[in-house]
């Protein structure tokens, strides 16, 4: 599946996308832990067809997944 990255979490990954598998929501927070260094300490949220999801959720690969900085703004 395609794992769209944003901001300061697409700048540390040196790339706007990952392409990996993943049968659930923690298992995907799990693989981007290992491949994007220093993902642990960035605050981000993980959004499954456009909601941001916080406890896991089975995935089927059919999902848009977006990886998210912290928002700011007034």
């Amino acid at each position: 599946m395609r794992i769209r990255l944003f901001g300061m979490i697409a700048e540390k990954a040196g790339t706007d996308h990952l392409e990996v598998n993943a049968g659930s929501l923690d298992e995907l927070r799990a693989m981007l832990a290992q491949r994007i260094q220093g993902l642990d300490g960035i605050r981000h949220a993980i959004a499954v067809d456009r909601r941001i999801v916080q406890s896991d959720i089975v995935l089927t690969g059919s999902e848009e997944i977006a990886v998210l900085p912290p928002f700011a703004g007034g």
